[in-house]
């Protein structure tokens, strides 16, 4: 797991960068407005690289399954949100 986690995060950046060259390109072209979002781009990159640095320092203190039985809590408190959010 440990290996796989640089690789991961060099991709994300690889595969977000190609996305904001491809809606800057396009913004140029197009009549819409289609231009990257700045700061709400910014403001999830700084909280990507916040929550990649946390995972990394809490990598080698907790388990395997203690991260994905969290994850799984907190992905499962977010669902819950947003469906009460939705039907109220």
């Amino acid at each position: 797991m440990r290996d796989v986690a640089p690789a991961a995060l060099a991709t994300t950046f690889v595969t977000s960068l190609a996305g904001v060259l491809a809606y800057s390109a396009l913004s140029l072209q197009a009549s819409g407005n289609v231009a990257p979002d700045w700061l709400l781009g910014l403001g999830l990159g700084a909280g990507g690289a916040a929550g990649a640095y946390a995972g990394a320092r809490m990598q080698g203190h907790l388990s395997e399954g203690v991260l994905g039985r969290g994850l799984g809590v907190l992905a499962l408190g977010l669902g819950a949100r947003y469906a009460v959010l939705a039907f109220s």
